[in-house]
C-alpha cells in the first residue's frame, strides 16, 4: 500500500499553503475596501460612495479571507500528509479548514443580515458536522 509520501510535491503544496495563508491574512486584516486597480477598472469616483459601502466591502473581503484561510489550511494538511504519510494531517487540516471558511462566511452574513443566512447556516452546520466526524475518527 502506498504511504502517500511524496516529499517534493508535499514541500511544494506546503509552501503554497503558507503563501495562501499569507494571502488570507492580507484579506482578513490588511486589504483596503478598494484597491487602486478597483477604482481604475470601475471608473468609480470614491468620493460619491457612502461610508456604508466601504463597511460592506470590508465584511465581504474578510469573508473571502476566511475562505482563502480555510483553503490554505487544507493545503498545509495535504502538504504535511505528503511529507509524512500520516492521514491524521488530512483529517485535522480539513476539519480546521472547513470550520474557518464556513465559520467566517456565516459570521459575515450574520453581520450583513443576509437574506440567505438560512442557507449559509446549513452550509456551516454541514461543515461543523464534517469537522466533528473527522476529528472523532482521528482523535487517537
Amino acid at each position: 500500500m502506498d504511504s502517500g509520501k511524496n516529499p517534493l510535491s508535499g514541500a511544494l503544496i506546503f509552501a503554497l499553503g503558507v503563501l495562501t495563508l499569507g494571502t488570507a491574512i492580507y484579506f482578513l486584516a490588511l486589504r483596503p475596501p478598494l484597491l487602486p486597480e478597483d477604482i481604475r477598472h470601475s471608473g468609480i469616483d470614491i468620493a460619491t460612495l457612502p461610508p456604508a459601502f466601504f463597511d460592506w466591502l470590508g465584511v465581504v473581503f474578510r469573508s473571502w479571507g476566511g475562505f482563502i484561510a480555510g483553503f490554505g489550511i487544507v493545503l498545509l494538511g495535504i502538504g504535511t500528509f505528503m511529507l509524512t504519510g500520516r492521514t491524521r494531517w488530512l483529517s485535522w487540516a480539513t476539519a480546521a479548514g472547513v470550520l474557518v471558511a464556513f465559520g467566517r462566511f456565516v459570521y459575515g452574513n450574520t453581520i450583513l443580515s443576509s437574506d440567505f443566512l438560512w442557507f449559509i447556516a446549513i452550509l456551516f452546520l454541514l461543515a461543523a458536522g464534517s469537522a466533528l466526524s473527522l476529528l472523532l475518527r482521528h482523535r487517537r
